[in-house]
């Protein structure tokens, strides 16, 4: 049996492996791994909130400590999350409808979900794994709201890349490390405790608002609109 200090290493490399078969498919690989190298940091500062009430997983360097499996997940999920729809459904991009970019109102948007995270977890001390999902969909349904196009992307985004997360936390969590959440986890909280085919419902509903959010940056930020898919010729 592998050592559990593993576990985390073999969940990041799990999730590059998904990362790998989005990047192939791809049209904007240099845009993906920018986004990647991004999500990559924010992966190491996310431990600041996740580490005080969520888990404390064991890395190469010890348990709960920042690990390089904290950048190897950031840059997966930022990746796949933001790429998938675009690599699978070969949607082109509307130039007729582009609009200006909106860099100040994104950096404000990311603003908000640093500063909800850091107000309503560590300070008023409410479990991350409820302020995590709350905010990641209060973002989304703004996002919604100004880019009712993005809906539906973000939606298939959303329940794809919960697709590929069971299927890696059943491998992961059931088959090589199936004492892990119990062992690192901090997780005794309604709802978010609770277990599908042995993965926490926290789990769930993190990656899936994460990916809802995330697949709407590139649209939101640079104005870009996808072509409406034509009807199938008869």
């Amino acid at each position: 049996m592998l050592d559990d200090k593993y576990a985390y290493l073999t969940l990041s490399l799990l999730y590059m492996l998904a990362w790998l078969v989005v990047f192939i498919k791809s049209p904007w690989k240099s845009g993906m791994i920018k986004v990647g190298a991004v999500g990559g940091i924010m992966g190491v500062l996310a431990e600041v909130w996740y580490f005080q009430d969520y888990w404390r997983p064991p890395t190469l360097f010890g348990v709960g400590i920042v690990g390089i499996e904290d950048y190897i997940i950031g840059f997966a999920l930022f990746g796949v999350g933001g790429y998938i729809h675009s690599s699978f459904t070969k949607r082109e991009i509307d130039y007729d409808r582009q609009t200006p970019a909106k860099n100040k109102d994104f950096f404000f948007l990311w603003l908000i979900g640093c500063l909800s995270l850091t107000v309503f977890s560590l300070i008023f001390k409410i479990h991350s794994g409820y302020v995590t999902f709350l905010t990641f969909m209060a973002l989304a349904v703004y996002i919604w709201s100004q880019r009712p196009d993005l809906i539906g992307l973000s939606l298939i985004s959303g329940f794809a890349t919960l697709g590929i997360t069971l299927i890696i936390y059943y491998i992961n969590f059931q088959i090589l490390f199936p004492h892990f959440w119990d062992t690192y986890g901090m997780l005794d909280q309604p709802i978010l405790g609770q277990k599908i085919i042995g993965i926490p419902f926290s789990e769930i509903l993190w990656h899936f608002s994460w990916a809802i959010l995330c697949s709407m940056f590139r649209g939101y930020r640079n104005g870009v609109y996808y072509k409406e898919k034509k009807p199938a010729e008869a």
